[in-house]
């Protein structure tokens, strides 16, 4: 079965993506779902110091 994107649902994902988040399409029924996923890094390891910095690193202990 085939679903049709609206006019509404390329809106709503192009907006996402200018904000730099994911847009996640999911079909529900006969219709479709638009979700935003938003992550934050918590952790990245440095690759020019061989090190890294944890955010909030004094919780994980």
């Amino acid at each position: 079965m085939a679903v049709i994107i609206d006019d509404n649902v390329k809106a709503a994902i192009e907006a996402i993506l200018k904000r730099g988040n994911d847009a996640i399409i999911r079909r529900k029924g006969d219709t479709v779902i638009v979700l935003e996923e938003k992550r934050k890094i918590v952790y990245s390891p440095s690759s020019s110091r061989g090190g890294g910095r944890a955010i909030g690193a004094d919780t994980l202990t």
